[in-house]
């Protein structure tokens, strides 16, 4: 699916009858009924429409504009394979608790300019900093915006190359890596790719490097990248790749304590011995 427009449905609030007819015109192209301004009037013409029947026409196509838009967020979420029971947010996410010069930098992640100057994300760090949770956020908030968004772990990565790397099918698994506007590969290092899989790898980023279009990829990692030769085989299909993936990036290095535990409990018990009932 590629980047949708999902203009936002709001009525017409401007007495101009030409702005009428422009603005029914276009909540009907955002759900695909491709009529112009110009023949909507003469269809008014034809049926003796006035201002009152075309404003019922517009409270229609704007709920249908609703509707639609709706029903495409809906699908781009599904698709991207994103947690939906508990999904991650920008808004979900602690700001307050990141500190240090370049703070503002995450902060200012949910205006998705990475997405719209074909930069790529990276986030490094220890666990429980919330690198995946800024990762989920992010193709979240470019679903939500009607970009196509696709997420998977590094492990998973590997299991998909090596399936059509052994299957033959390997030109229609990488294109469908190509596809979304926003790929993240969360946990970069927890497993090893071997050559028929890096150089697959360096397909995916190369023919996303030259897209000409609203795209990023997103990793995260434990690790520094200049350890990841320790997960990818082949030095120069590496080195071309980690050029690529990272001649237009924002890497944060992340650093502190973990998020994770905050809401532990820890409650202290101690057990007795029953009492000993004695027969009389």
């Amino acid at each position: 699916m590629g980047e949708i427009s999902l203009s936002s449905a709001k009525p017409c609030m401007e007495g101009s009858t030409t702005a009428l007819y422009t603005h029914i015109s276009e909540r009907g192209a955002s759900f695909g009924v491709e009529m112009s301004a110009e023949e909507l009037a003469e269809l008014a013409v034809r049926l003796d429409m006035g201002k009152d029947e075309l404003m019922a026409l517009e409270a229609i196509f704007t709920y249908l504009a609703d509707k639609h838009h709706e029903q495409v967020i809906e699908t781009l979420l599904k698709m991207s394979r994103l947690p939906q029971k508990v999904p991650k947010t920008f808004e979900d996410f602690d700001f307050e608790r990141i500190r240090g010069r370049d703070a503002m930098a995450l902060r200012k992640l949910p205006a998705l300019s990475n997405l719209h100057a074909r930069k790529n994300l990276a986030f490094i760090g220890p666990g429980g900093i919330g690198k995946t949770h800024l990762a989920q956020a992010y193709g979240r908030a470019c679903c939500l915006e009607g970009y196509k968004a696709y997420y998977l772990k590094a492990t998973e990565l590997r299991d998909k190359l090596k399936k059509a790397a052994d299957s033959g099918s390997t030109s229609r698994m990488v294109a469908s890596l190509v596809k979304p506007s926003c790929l993240i590969i969360d946990e970069v290092g927890r497993c090893t790719f071997d050559k028929p899989c890096t150089d697959l790898f360096f397909d995916i980023v190369d023919r996303r490097y030259e897209k000409d279009c609203a795209n990023t990829m997103i990793l995260t990692s434990n690790t520094p990248t200049n350890n990841w030769d320790e997960f990818f085989t082949g030095d120069d299909t590496l080195l071309c790749t980690l050029d690529r993936l990272f001649d237009r990036a924002s890497v944060f290095m992340m650093k502190g304590a973990s998020f994770r535990g905050a809401e532990l409990e820890i409650f202290s018990v101690e057990s007795s011995p029953s009492a000993i009932k004695m027969n009389s």
